[in-house]
């Protein structure tokens, strides 16, 4: 406040207080007002004293502050903000400027970049959202049979391989309520051992699908994926139990094929049925002139003469999660869950009977499978059978092949990450000119989980009771072919790494 403006404030309070009437007291007690009245102008004049004494310390500090602007004046004048320093001011914000426009063209409209369970981009209302992960899994293997097939075979093969290495990409397209999903890479040209090429490694493509959301449970897929029968198929190859899937399942699991496939699926139960090109994991391997190199999907439309190939698969979920289902393994904490599934399939083959190399004539197949999983805190449970019939399988020769196989495996958690686990299958072929030999195999290991599936180390180790066809050898898995009985032991180590 200006001091002149505060003296005058003083000034009049003092003229109102001096102009103050004094009030007639009655003469009965005139010394006591006499006495009240000295009290209050005391009073009054050590009041103005203070404000004096108040305004005398402002005076103080404003003229303090006054010389402290004056001396930055000064200083500014002096050159303090030269217009070399402008120019250097200027030019920063200028940069500072250019670069949040960058930023901000990189963001989009509050374009969102992070990761969770794998690196995603998301538009700032989460309508839009890429993700993108990937996988690789490196392992040695070691394999001894005490009576090779071959003189020129050695009884110990070891090595080290690489069977995956795989990019995942999904997303959503919102307005059309639909999503998607790619995952591609560098594997096993042929995983299943169906042609002569099963040892080669070269790019993949294991699935490359949309999915259509037309009710809350209802949605439509169409493209290549995972035929819905045997639960170990559909089980990611990053999340099995054992460190790789069974010899059987790799045989008797219709593994990939391109087509539709409509799915429902409420709270507890859960129906698939697709419509697509096939599979050949019984019928090209046991048909010897059809070893053809593209026995890998994706295949082109009239490379495989289908006339029609139906699969169906429906799981009850008597308690649990949908998510625990995705892995076969129960970590320590997690809740129980009990899934229990049945499947059906048939396709039927038309071949070009001119062609005595086609394949066949009128080949048809059809199998079943039930399974059933059981997870509680730090153990899990996994048992399947499977039945196939092939009919007229050799073109030469018609006639009919039977495939059976059971699988049965465990674990339990001895630590919060190690997990003792231990596996058994057996089957084979019923037809006595692919040697009818029945296999058994007992498996087991240890699985120990640095980050879950995201970085795990597994061991284990195999032996066979039985004997290992030409049919079911698979150098995926290690097994060789073996036709005596108890004669091979197979040893594995994995170092599997996800982001």
């Amino acid at each position: 406040m200006d001091q002149r403006l505060m003296q005058w404030i003083a000034s009049a309070m003092l003229v109102l207080l001096a102009s103050s009437p004094v009030i007639a007291q009655p003469t009965s007690s005139n010394n006591y007002t006499r006495a009240s009245t000295e009290k209050k102008q005391r009073h009054n004049q050590s009041q103005i004293d203070g404000l004096i004494d108040q305004l005398n310390r402002v005076e103080a500090v404003h003229a303090e502050v006054r010389l402290e602007l004056d001396a930055a004046q000064a200083g500014l004048n002096d050159g303090w903000l030269s217009d070399q320093r402008a120019a250097q001011v200027a030019s920063l914000v200028h940069d500072i400027l250019n670069d949040a426009d960058t930023r901000t063209n990189l963001r989009g409209d509050g374009l969102m970049i992070g990761w969770s369970n794998g690196f995603f981009l998301a538009s700032a209302d989460g309508r839009h959202k890429l993700n993108i992960s990937g996988m690789m899994q490196m392992r040695y293997l070691g394999s001894w049979v005490g009576k090779p097939t071959l003189p020129t075979q050695p009884e110990w093969q070891s090595g080290f391989d690489i069977p995956r290495v795989r990019f995942d990409i999904n997303g959503n397209i919102p307005y059309a309520n639909m999503e998607y999903f790619i995952q591609t890479g560098w594997g096993r040209i042929d995983p299943d051992n169906m042609t002569d090429e099963d040892d080669f490694v070269g790019d993949r493509l294991w699935e490359a699908w949309t999915k259509i959301k037309i009710a809350d449970d209802l949605s439509l897929k169409v493209g290549q994926f995972k035929l819905p029968f045997t639960r170990e198929t559909l089980v990611d190859a990053s999340r099995q139990l054992a460190i790789e899937k069974s010899l059987i399942d790799h045989r008797v699991g219709l593994q990939i094929s391109t087509g539709v496939e409509l799915s429902w699926a409420n709270r507890d139960r859960r129906l698939f049925v697709a419509y697509t090109n096939g599979s050949g994991a019984m019928l090209w391997a046991t048909s010897f002139m059809f070893n053809e190199p593209t026995a890998t999907p994706p295949w082109a439309a009239i490379n495989r003469d289908t006339s029609y190939s139906v699969t169906l698969r429906h799981e009850w979920k008597l308690s649990g999660g949908w998510e625990q289902f995705n892995q076969f393994t129960s970590p320590p904490g997690s809740g129980k869950g009990l899934l229990i599934g049945i499947a059906g399939h048939r396709q039927n083959l038309e071949r070009d009977s001119a062609d005595p190399t086609g394949g066949f004539v009128d080949g048809s197949m059809w199998g079943v499978t039930a399974d059933a999983s059981y997870f509680f805190d730090g153990a899990s449970f996994f048992v399947a059978g499977t039945f196939h019939r092939v009919k007229d399988f050799n073109q030469f020769a018609p006639q009919d092949l039977n495939w059976m196989g059971i699988v049965a495996q465990g674990g339990t958690y001895i630590s919060n990450r190690t997990e003792l686990f231990g596996r058994f299958e057996a089957g084979g072929t019923s037809n006595g000119a692919l040697g009818g030999e029945a296999v058994q195999i007992v498996t087991v290991g240890l699985n120990h989980y640095l980050d879950g599936q995201d970085l795990k180390v597994s061991a284990d180790v195999g032996f066979s009771f039985g004997e290992v066809p030409g049919t079911m050898e698979n150098s995926l898995t290690g097994w060789r072919t073996d036709n005596e009985v108890r004669d091979q032991v197979v040893v594995r180590t994995q170092l599997q790494v996800m982001f």
